[in-house]
């Protein structure tokens, strides 16, 4: 079997196009299902570049009530990146989609050449296969949001500094700051997770030599210390970055719109987020079935385990440990938003990829005739991928489109394009983007007379909605606020405005309810 992975560990055409194969499933879904109200989001700010033709530095949202729906938050590159690519073939949120799987196809090749550089060719061409189809990486390889442009550029980051750090070549070194720069834009985190590997990586001699001893590692990050480049390399970056979050924070104060950076609704860590043992123990469990698919999970300690000596095991540690210092420090965000963990993926793959490697040579040098176990492990790495991909992703996406799009076309069909809607959909935007209308968010029990006099003051048209459903994803939960919205709708002249079952949607116009 070596033999023959070694031959196909030279036609990477097999791991990119198992990778892109599964992240072309339902890519012309609409905008729902896990963590839709982060894509749609994504997707708003992109439409308003497209059709209001604002600058990079000036993204916009739905949710935005009468403004024009300024908004703090991180720096915009993937949304106006799409927003041109809209400009040019309309609005076609699977665009997004594409946009998505061709970062996430690129990022299979790096973690190839990462592998390479760090291990063998033959481990670099599992851990693609790895990254390819496990769960978390498919999913987020498709989803209309940041994390594949991020992790493209993170992993390019990687990649181009252990060129440099071969070759001296000053473009791999230039290139390598530029995806570093970006990738700190899109999200703050990477100054952690994608800053400390990339600290070892230029403390170690050889990368694919032996690992060096800690009191080493130590008297060379003084010698780096005393190094320009390295400053110039980091502090760069972080001005940059400090430059952006400064005008969007001045952006947020202007418009009172923000993503939540600042202040006590910030995602923080505390010390009883730290010892809650459950949240831990949930969080380890998301890990190992998602990044994972479970029996990844012994693969990447024996990878550990069988690299533990080289310079490249000490890299792919320190991106382990730079990933759980910002969980740690990102606790309350980490165990919301399962999207911190994807980072995980760059590291975890080449070493997932080691330990196999190392376990098929184990089997083959003890002249042991167990290689159908070596091939059943292997299917069933990819049958539980697909199992968790349908069940806690797929299935979702078909059942609420089934819900909320035939409500979102009768609003785009019935509601002038710049008229401003109400979606009691709580804190998510999902309704409003695919309506492809801004507007206000509110929620059943915020819903009075005074209220809807006050939107329709400030130029609010329709009231949209579903009785059976609190968010998109959240089921709106029997009681008063359930019970007296029911009566606002159904107790009107015209009863065509009461909600049917089974979905209990509803697109009231604001002056039909007032008083």
């Amino acid at each position: 079997m070596a033999k023959s992975v070694a031959r196909w560990a030279q036609q990477i055409w097999f791991p990119v196009g198992l990778g892109v194969i599964l992240r072309l499933i339902q890519l012309q879904a609409p905008i729902l299902g896990i963590h839709s109200w982060r894509q749609a989001d994504t997707a708003a700010m992109a439409r308003h570049f497209a059709l209001e033709g604002t600058p990079i530095w000036l993204p916009q949202i739905d949710w935005s009530g009468a403004s024009p729906g300024y908004v703090e938050c991180e720096f915009p590159l993937y949304p106006y990146l799409l927003g041109q690519l809209y400009k040019l073939a309309g609005l076609h949120e699977w665009l997004g989609r594409g946009l998505s799987v061709l970062c996430s196809a690129l990022t299979i090749l790096l973690i190839i050449r990462i592998g390479r550089r760090l291990l063998d060719p033959i481990s670099a061409w599992w851990g693609g296969v790895f990254f390819a189809v496990l769960p978390l990486g498919v999913y987020y390889g498709r989803t209309l949001q940041a994390e594949a442009l991020l992790l493209l550029l993170a992993a390019m980051s990687i990649e181009r500094l252990l060129v440099w750090k071969q070759r001296r070549s000053r473009w791999a070194l230039l290139t390598s700051w530029l995806a570093f720069c970006l990738a700190c834009l899109i999200k703050v985190l990477p100054l952690i997770w994608l800053g400390i590997p990339l600290l070892v990586v230029q403390m170690q001699p050889q990368p694919l030599g032996p690992a060096l001893p800690l009191a080493t590692l130590i008297r060379g990050l003084g010698k780096l210390a005393r190094s320009p480049g390295p400053w110039l390399y980091a502090g760069s970056s972080i001005l940059i970055g400090a430059l952006w979050y400064g005008h969007a924070f001045q952006l947020g104060q202007t418009s009172d719109l923000s993503f939540g950076f600042w202040g006590n609704n910030s995602d923080r860590s505390s010390l009883s987020l730290l010892l809650d043992v459950n949240l831990w123990l949930n969080l380890l469990l998301r890990i190992s079935v998602r990044n994972l698919a479970v029996l990844g999970v012994p693969i990447v300690i024996f990878g550990l385990w069988e690299c533990r000596r080289n310079a490249g095991g000490q890299i792919l540690a320190a991106g382990l440990l730079s990933m759980g210092a910002c969980t740690a420090v990102f606790l309350r965000a980490s165990s919301i938003h399962e999207y911190y963990q994807l980072p995980l993926l760059i590291f975890l793959c080449p070493l997932m990829g080691r330990g196999w490697h190392s376990l098929t040579k184990l089997i083959a040098s003890k002249k042991l005739h167990d290689q159908w176990l070596i091939n059943i492990n292997l299917a069933l790495i990819v049958a539980i991928s697909l199992t968790v991909l349908n069940f806690d992703y797929w299935a979702l996406e078909r059942r609420q489109t089934e819900i909320w799009m035939p409500l979102a076309q009768s609003i785009r069909k019935e509601v002038p394009s710049k008229a401003r809607i109400v979606s009691v959909t709580g804190s998510d935007p999902s309704l409003l983007n695919l309506a492809q209308r801004q507007g206000w968010l509110t929620s059943a029990k915020s819903i009075n007379q005074k209220q809807l006099q006050a939107w329709a003051a400030q130029g609010a048209t329709h009231l949209v909605g579903s009785l059976n459903w609190e968010e998109s994803f959240k089921p709106l939960t029997q009681g008063h606020a359930r019970k007296n919205l029911q009566v606002l709708l159904c107790n009107q002249p015209n009863s065509t405005y009461c909600p049917q079952i089974p979905h209990q949607t509803y697109l009231v116009p604001i002056k039909e309810l007032i008083r």
